[in-house]
């Protein structure tokens, strides 16, 4: 949250923050998952890769 000089500038940290987060569905469905896999005693070994109608990859 600090600028090139290292002085703190909260609003380009929290710009940079909120352009970072994924969307709310993915983090909707990454619960669900989740839950799931509780429910059935399961585990996940290794990376889920979501990707999203415009083609981001989270």
């Amino acid at each position: 949250m600090k600028n090139k000089e290292g002085y703190p500038d909260p609003t380009a940290g929290r710009a940079v923050r909120e352009a970072d987060r994924p969307p709310e569905n993915v983090v909707m469905f990454r619960r669900m998952i989740k839950s799931m896999c509780t429910i059935f005693h399961l585990r996940i070994l290794g990376k889920v890769t979501i990707v999203d109608e415009k083609g981001r990859r989270w």
